[in-house]
């Protein structure tokens, strides 16, 4: 009876493997998530920035919405609106254009 139930149990590996793939599943889920939530906070960040500085009227929420849907569509990469909004984070509005041009090009108009 006890060499039945023995072997119907899951080899020890491969219970191992299941549990490092279910962790590593759960892993990319979390990086992707924080990801998107980075995305979020960046684009509003440089839109709320944009409105500040040239355009008090400026929709700002239009604006993050087409720079999240830029980066969902692969036309703006995570990086390029990271390296935007870290550009300009500490600069004044005349130091942010003058030497962030290239970091935002394509993000705000």
């Amino acid at each position: 009876m006890l060499r039945r139930f023995e072997e119907k149990r899951m080899h020890p590996i491969t219970r191992l493997a299941l549990a490092l793939s279910f962790c590593a599943g759960c892993a990319l889920v979390a990086c992707s998530s924080a990801k998107e939530i980075e995305n979020e906070i960046d684009c509003q960040g440089i839109c709320q920035r944009y409105s500040d500085c040239f355009d008090s009227s400026y929709d700002v929420s239009g604006c993050q919405d087409r720079c999240e849907n830029s980066v969902d569509r692969g036309d703006l990469t995570f990086e390029k609106v990271d390296s935007c909004n870290d550009c300009i984070d500490d600069r004044s509005c005349a130091g942010g254009t003058l030497n962030c041009a290239t970091e935002c090009v394509g993000i705000v108009p």
